[in-house]
């Protein structure tokens, strides 16, 4: 049958089938010119004014026929698609809102015509994340404990020097999810002289029953099996401090090793020759490293509280840092105590190792906000190289780009491994069940999204719902429309095999005129039910089939066969058809016989 068969010529091989409307002279110079001027366009006013661009746009969506109604689309534009009762969102027909979604200037504003997720929110969420990161509650505390803990645990040679200093103890245990204030100093003794190597030791016991934190806790600290040499182990130097601060909860931003180390060289280069609080303030790189060291940002603080604090110096109570109640101010001036030292000061080992010390410990920990410069440069590497990557090994091989993607959306690189990533990614976001929707994590989702390379390929990256995917859904639109012209029911049959995937209810199909002839002609039932209740029809819909099924191409093809032979036994487009319908109809009538319709209803797709 004609219908079926014009049909199936498009969409054996649909994708031939739109170059080719790709290439008519007409679609080929709308299409070059929307491309070329579409990323111009700034503003509503500006996307209004030029006919061409519009009418085009319009036509893309399907809503060709209210290209005239500028005022309407102007309102629907205007008040975009975040908020529940927009215009768009409150329309029954939803390509007024798929058309303000692809061109959101309400959201995006000028960017609306070239907006990327990857390329224009990504560096957002960066400098968002650095921000929220740290002002988090209690950061202040965790850089004062874990900065105490790496001054203070070589010195550590025994049991008796752990338990007696709580705040080390605090910290020590806390790696390991173990609270020292609520534990007993006799229980915590025990357990650490006990060690590891005996299976039947505390901790191994408690181990057996399930609980691991002790044998961890006393396998980093096992003073019985390697004495005074065991706080010199990495485990306790660089690992404890790690674990604290996850156990926390806290997030971190590790800036690259690179950055911590050039500016760690430069400040061991430089400290020597500042000999007052005026060269250190003068010199805005060296004072971020002396600053952040101590727990505080040098970009955030106002100069002349620095230089008041560092004037006051800590031997007078009453000094501006004293009065603070800033602990880390007081640290900080300790340290550069230029009132007491004078030029002797940058000599000193508090500012020559200790600080630098813990500048290079805290920066490697997280526990350091990146400075403003650190933070610039990472943007401009990123916005210079991101457009180059063309798929998820191109972001996977390039590690300054993949730690800053995933900052931005809250993820700490030091905790996501290159393989559950890798799986992220290739599982997209389109399937339910992908690894990135079923993991619960807003997180994961949101920089799935960012880099679609499962459902966009090598496009992901340049891609721009006003751009591309505009003149790919503008061929679509031609495509059904030539074919219309012909058979009215191929176009349809067209515009349902499109639409359809996306029903998640009968409502929505009672909402477009089109897919509700399709279904109707599908099943057999006369126009006149398109005037019955709407929940009535809907009920019929469910007990003929379930709208999930147009999910699956193979029930999606079969409903659709039913379908184009249903339109020509009511549309014969020969008289060879024509003669059929007759034949099958018992008495002769025009259409179909009811006969003819009931065994149709039966059959299964």
């Amino acid at each position: 049958m004609n219908t079926y068969l014009d049909y199936q010529l498009i969409t054996r091989d649909l994708a031939r089938s739109l170059d080719r409307t790709s290439k008519q002279a007409t679609v080929s110079r709308d299409t070059k010119y929307y491309l070329d001027n579409i990323g111009k366009v700034k503003s509503i006013d500006e996307f209004m004014k030029n006919d061409r661009l519009f009418k085009y746009a319009m036509k893309a969506f399907g809503l060709e026929d209210m290209a005239y109604a500028k005022a309407f689309m102007k309102k629907a534009l205007t008040e975009g698609i975040d908020k529940p009762d927009s215009f768009a969102n409150e329309l029954t027909d939803k390509r007024y809102a798929e058309f303000v979604k692809a061109f959101n200037f309400a959201r995006y504003g000028e960017l609306a015509t070239t907006y990327n997720g990857a390329q224009h929110d990504v560096p957002t969420n960066f400098n968002l994340q650095v921000g929220i990161t740290y002002t988090q509650q209690g950061l202040g505390f965790v850089q004062d404990e874990v900065g105490y803990y790496i001054g203070n645990i070589s010195s550590v040679k025994s049991i008796d020097d752990l338990m007696a200093d709580s705040r080390l103890l605090y910290v020590a245990m806390g790696a390991f999810g173990l609270d020292a204030k609520k534990e007993t100093p006799e229980r915590i003794r025990e357990m650490l002289e006990g060690g590891v190597s005996d299976p039947n030791s505390p901790a191994n016991k408690l181990s057996d029953l399930g609980d691991k934190r002790y044998a961890n806790f006393v396998a980093a600290f096992d003073f019985a099996q390697y004495g005074a040499d065991t706080t010199s182990k990495d485990a306790v130097q660089s690992i404890v401090p790690k674990q604290f601060i996850t156990a926390v909860g806290l997030t971190t931003i590790i800036p690259r090793a690179e950055y911590t180390k050039a500016e760690s060289d430069y400040y061991k280069a430089n400290i020597g020759k500042v000999t007052s609080s005026y060269d250190l303030l003068n010199d805005k790189r060296l004072l971020r490293v002396a600053m952040a060291a101590y727990g505080l940002d040098a970009d955030a603080e106002d100069p002349k509280v620095i230089r008041k604090m560092l004037e006051g110096g800590v031997t007078d109570p009453t000094s501006p840092a004293n009065l603070s109640g800033n602990k880390a101010y007081v640290d900080f001036v300790t340290a550069f105590n230029f009132v007491e030292y004078g030029r002797d000061t940058t000599a000193r080992d508090a500012v020559q190792k200790d600080t630098l010390k813990l500048y290079t410990t805290k920066s490697q920990l997280g526990l350091i906000k990146p400075g403003s410069d650190y933070v610039a440069a990472e943007t401009a590497y990123y916005n210079a190289n991101v457009v180059k990557l063309g798929s998820i090994d191109d972001l996977m091989a390039d590690k300054r780009l993949l730690n800053y993607a995933l900052t931005a959306y809250g993820l700490d690189p030091t905790r996501e491994t290159p393989a559950r990533i890798r799986q992220l990614l290739e599982g997209g976001i389109t399937d339910p069940n992908s690894p990135a929707n079923k993991s619960g994590s807003k997180n994961y989702v949101a920089f799935v999204t960012a880099f679609n390379f499962a459902q966009y390929g090598e496009k992901a990256m340049t891609r721009s719902q006003a751009q591309q995917p505009a003149t790919d859904k503008y061929v679509r639109q031609t495509l059904e429309q030539d074919a219309g012209k012909t058979n009215e029911g191929v176009r349809l049959a067209l515009y349902f095999q499109r639409k359809a995937p996306t029903l998640t209810n009968w409502y929505e199909v009672l909402a477009d005129k089109a897919l509700s002839q399709v279904v109707r002609t599908a099943l057999g039932l006369p126009e006149a039910f398109a005037k019955a209740d709407i929940d009535k029809q809907v009920k019929l819909f469910e007990s003929k089939f379930n709208i999930k099924d147009f999910a699956d191409p193979v029930k999606l093809g079969k409903f659709i066969t039913r379908y184009t032979t249903m339109y020509e036994l009511n549309n014969p487009s020969s008289p060879q058809m024509s003669a059929a319908t007759i034949l099958f109809a018992q008495p002769t009538t025009v259409g179909v016989s009811t006969d003819l319709l009931f065994a149709m209803q039966r059959l299964k797709f």
